[in-house]
């Protein structure tokens, strides 16, 4: 087997959230993960990476392109710098390098304060494990890892997602084979927000890997 594209969900995301995406690239061989596929036990980054290398080794692919939305993109990017040898290529959106401790900090709190029932989270993620990725999220540092990716790396993040654009900048400045692409008018969840733009940056990428 040659190269496997990888889809990594968001924090309060299922897998199937990347369902369009997939549908998008017949001809290629794709595999869809939310965070908590990763791991069996408690949630870290890196139990996330060695779980994520475990799947993909199980397919029997040569290599991986991953494509990482918020919490993927933190998984994808620690990924791409301890397994550099497995990377075809990056693609990151309105993801991190090091969470801002104020506005994590807030957003757990509001989180925690909401009733399970209210949140809108999918089957099979509970409020205990969202929050468990959240926390992981918010003290992961990601600053010494950006210069060890060596794989072309497109970064998007949408205009509206005002959250996460000083992130997008920096990711694309510190990773040496990085590209910035902003989407006008998109907010977080680009892969449903704006699906025919994203469709386009993932074949730019896959473009420039070949």
């Amino acid at each position: 087997m040659g190269n496997l594209i990888v889809f990594l969900a968001g924090a309060g995301q299922a897998s199937s959230a990347w369902n369009e995406q997939v549908q998008r690239l017949p001809k290629y061989q794709s595999l869809a993960l939310a965070a908590t596929d990763l791991t069996d036990g408690p949630f870290s980054m890196d139990a996330a990476v060695e779980g994520l290398q475990r799947q993909i080794l199980e397919t029997g692919a040569e290599s991986v392109t991953l494509i990482g939305l918020s919490l993927g993109g933190m998984i994808a990017t620690r990924y791409a710098a301890t397994h550099p040898e497995m990377l075809a290529g990056l693609l990151l959106s309105g993801s991190q390098i090091r969470p801002y401790p104020t506005l994590m900090s807030i957003q757990r709190g509001i989180m925690r304060l909401i009733p399970a029932r209210m949140l809108p989270l999918p089957q099979g993620l509970d409020k205990p494990a969202f929050l468990q990725l959240l926390d992981a999220a918010a003290h992961t540092d990601l600053s010494d890892d950006l210069s060890r990716i060596e794989a072309p790396t497109l970064v998007l993040c949408g205009t509206k997602d005002r959250a996460n654009l000083g992130a997008a900048k920096q990711l694309a400045r510190r990773i040496p084979e990085a590209e910035l692409r902003l989407i006008t008018g998109g907010g977080h969840e680009l892969a449903t927000d704006v699906p025919d733009e994203f469709a386009d940056a993932v074949s730019a990428l896959l473009n420039r890997q070949e």
